[in-house]
């Protein structure tokens, strides 16, 4: 399976709606396929995770999520991949692309669910075990530097490095 199949099956499912999304749809679409497929499809999953844990992305996901800890950083990343190749990329290029985002613009001007899910990571796990009865065999990797951390609840700092996620914010906290 290449990046680009990847890519496809994840268009095929729409993406999760909030942080206790089932993917069921998902679920079964990666069922359909042979186990050393979703053995591929997960170690794509992983990279992509692992290549989104960077600090520009933690400090946008604590601004879009009113508060980000490392599962919930964990949790946003998994989220981040399932919008997409087109959204995955912008973001990864600059962080503050997201607040074009529909997603994220509801999460910070509504108040609605959190721009996280946790079960898209395991999604792989459960459409495995469905075909196999068995566990799906544990890849590696390793975490990369964050890159240098800076006080997140500075605002100023992240006015200057998130300018228009600040000025959702901003609209979001306006009088009526």
């Amino acid at each position: 399976m290449t990046r680009d199949d990847f890519w496809a099956i994840l268009g095929e499912c729409p993406p999760p709606t909030g942080p206790d999304e089932d993917c069921d749809e998902l679920i079964s679409r990666l069922s359909r396929l042979l186990p050393l497929e979703i053995v591929a499809f997960d170690r794509h999953l992983t990279d992509l995770r692992l290549a989104a844990h960077r600090v520009d992305l933690w400090g946008a996901a604590y601004l879009i999520n009113a508060g980000c800890s490392d599962d919930g950083f964990e949790y946003f990343r998994c989220w981040l991949v399932a919008q997409g190749r087109e959204v995955y990329e912008a973001a990864l290029d600059n962080p503050d692309s997201l607040a074009d985002h529909e997603p994220v613009r509801s999460c910070i001007l509504d108040g609605s669910d959190e721009c996280e899910c946790e079960p898209f990571m395991y999604t792989p796990d459960r459409a495995y075990e469905r075909i196999t009865g068995h566990e799906l065999p544990q890849g590696n990797g390793a975490y990369p530097r964050l890159g240098e951390m800076w006080d997140f609840s500075d605002i100023e700092e992240m006015r200057r490095r998130y300018p228009r996620l600040s000025a959702l914010l901003d609209e979001a906290d306006a009088p009526a």
